[in-house]
């Protein structure tokens, strides 16, 4: 079996495999229901439209041919002066063996080349792991609401990263 490797770009299926591995996380480990879903579709669906290769970063994770993780910088969000690192995800098959934290020095180094002012990232609380590799590259928690967005009660996350 290949080591998996990163890949930069759009492919074919992307974003229904992105959306195929938020969906198998989230909805089962968080209580999550359809909307989840649906509101991830469609997110990922207005982002692919607007999608500019020189400002925005579409990552994926390949292993055989196969997706098997993914992330987005997204440097055009309307109304954000930020850039915003969305759907982070890898496969079960992948999680814990350092693929998480090379796609994130990626990403990081894409943020700078772009010379954007910062970036922000939601999340929820309990994703101890993640939260730990996003405060290794210096995100700092920035806010905190309780939200039910999802179709679960749930603690969402703002973390930020502002350049120095």
């Amino acid at each position: 079996m290949a080591e998996p490797a990163i890949v930069i770009g759009y492919r074919p299926g992307a974003i229904g495999r992105l959306l195929d591995l938020q969906s198998a996380y989230h909805i089962p480990n968080h209580g999550f229901d359809a909307r989840y879903e649906a509101i991830v579709a469609r997110g990922l669906s207005e982002f692919l439209l607007r999608y500019d290769a020189s400002s925005d970063l579409l990552m994926l994770v390949d292993r055989n041919g196969e997706i098997e993780g993914g992330m987005v910088i997204d440097g055009n969000e309307p109304g954000s002066d930020f850039a915003r690192l969305r759907w982070f995800i890898l496969s079960d098959n992948l999680r814990g063996q350092g693929m998480g934290r090379k796609m994130m020095t990626e990403a990081m180094a894409f943020v700078d080349t772009q010379g954007h002012p910062g970036v922000y990232l939601t999340t929820v609380d309990g994703m101890d792991a993640a939260r730990h590799l996003y405060e290794e590259f210096d995100f700092k928690l920035v806010k905190e609401t309780l939200d039910s967005t999802w179709g679960a009660p749930v603690t969402e996350q703002r973390f930020e990263w502002v350049r120095s």
